[in-house]
C-alpha cells in the first residue's frame, strides 16, 4: 500500500468508485484532506477531480501547497473548474475525459427536448399527485418533422443531430468549424456561420458549446427575441452560455414557449430564484452524463490518465493548451 502514489480525490458519489481508484493509488478524499492538509501536501502527486465534487476549483490556493504535484486529471469534458493557465505555467500535466459520456449527454439532450415538448412533468403530476386533477387534455408540441438548431456541433452536438434524425427532424447547426460535406449529408444538416441567422428558423434550440469567453452569455435578450415564440430552448452545455436573467424574462413574457435546462448558475439555485416558480421550464441537476455505465467509464479513464501522469508516461487525453 505504501508504495502506491498518493492522490487527493474529489468525486461525486465517490463511494461507488473507491475500488477503482484505490486499486492504483493511496487516496485521501477531499473531505478528509481539508481537515489536515499539512499531513498530505508534500506527498500528493495527483489530483482526481470532477465538476460535481466538493473541490470547486483547482487554482493557486491549492496548488501552492502541493510541491510534488504532477497531474490533475479531471473526470469531465469541461475544464472551467481548473486554472489551466496556472497549471501549464507550473508544468503540471492536465487531462480530461472528452468522449466517454458523449452518448449519455446526447441522450439527455433529446430526453429534455421530448419531455418539455410533450409536457411530461405536468402529465406525471396530473397522473400521480392526488391533489392535481387528472387531465386528459394536456397538449404538447409535436416533435416529428420539426426543425432543430444545434448550437455547438462537436461530438455531442453531432450525436444529438443523429438522434434528431430518428424523429425526422430537419437539422440546422452553428459552430465555429463547419463539418465536412460528407458528415452534413449523412444527417441532412444545414450549416450556419452565425447563430443569430439560424435561430429564427428553429422549433427547438439545443445548446452544447463549451464555456469560453466567446460563448459566455451568447444566448441573451437579443437571441430570445430572434427565436419563434413557439420555440423551446434546451441547455445541456454550461449554464453561463445563457444570460439567465434574460431567460427568466423570455419565459415570463412568452418570448419563447419554454425551456429545459440541465445547468444553472449557481447550482443549486437559491430557494427564491424566479426560475423555480415558472411552469414553462424543466430544470434538472446537471445529470446529463449520469448513467452507471458512463460514470464508471469516466472514472476508469481518469484513473488511467492519472497513473500515466504520475509515472511520467504518455497521458491519454492530455491537454496542452487552454
Amino acid at each position: 500500500m505504501a508504495d502506491k502514489p498518493l492522490v487527493v480525490a474529489s468525486l461525486a458519489d465517490h463511494e461507488l468508485y473507491v475500488k477503482i481508484v484505490e486499486e492504483h493509488f493511496r487516496v485521501v478524499w477531499w473531505e478528509d484532506y481539508i481537515k489536515a492538509p499539512e499531513k498530505y501536501n508534500n506527498d500528493i502527486q495527483g489530483i482526481l477531480v470532477d465538476a460535481y465534487g466538493r473541490l470547486k476549483r483547482v487554482d493557486g490556493s491549492l496548488l501552492d501547497h502541493l510541491p510534488n504535484l504532477k497531474i490533475v486529471s479531471t473526470l469531465s469534458v469541461g475544464t472551467d473548474h481548473l486554472d489551466l493557465e496556472l497549471l501549464f505555467k507550473r508544468g503540471i500535466k492536465v487531462s480530461r475525459v472528452p468522449d466517454v459520456s458523449s452518448d449519455c449527454v446526447a441522450d439527455w439532450g433529446m430526453t429534455l427536448l421530448a419531455g418539455m415538448a410533450r409536457r411530461i412533468v405536468k402529465g406525471v403530476d396530473s397522473a400521480k399527485n392526488p391533489a392535481t386533477p387528472f387531465d386528459f387534455n394536456i397538449m404538447g408540441k409535436k416533435i416529428t418533422g420539426s426543425t432543430i438548431g444545434v448550437v455547438g456541433f462537436g461530438r455531442i452536438g453531432y450525436k444529438i443531430a443523429e438522434r434528431a434524425c430518428g424523429f425526422s427532424m430537419k437539422v440546422l447547426y452553428y459552430d465555429v468549424f463547419r463539418r465536412s460535406e460528407e458528415e452534413e449529408k449523412k444527417i441532412g444538416a444545414t450549416y450556419y456561420s452565425k447563430v443569430d441567422e439560424m435561430l429564427p428558423h428553429c422549433d427547438f434550440v439545443v445548446l452544447i458549446v463549451p464555456l469560453l469567453p466567446t460563448t459566455r452569455g451568447m444566448i441573451g435578450k437579443k437571441q430570445f427575441e430572434l427565436m419563434k415564440n413557439s420555440a423551446i430552448l434546451i441547455n445541456v452545455a454550461r449554464a453561463q452560455v445563457v444570460d439567465q436573467d434574460a431567460l427568466v424574462e423570455a419565459l415570463k413574457n412568452k418570448t419563447i414557449r419554454s425551456a429545459a435546462i440541465d445547468v444553472t448558475y449557481p447550482e443549486p439555485l437559491p430557494d427564491d430564484h424566479p426560475l423555480r416558480f415558472l411552469d414553462n421550464i424543466i430544470i434538472t441537476p446537471h445529470m446529463g452524463a449520469n448513467s452507471e455505465e458512463s460514470r464508471r467509464g469516466v472514472v476508469v479513464a481518469g484513473v488511467k490518465s492519472c497513473i500515466a501522469g504520475v509515472k511520467g508516461e504518455t497521458i491519454p487525453n492530455e491537454m496542452t493548451e487552454c
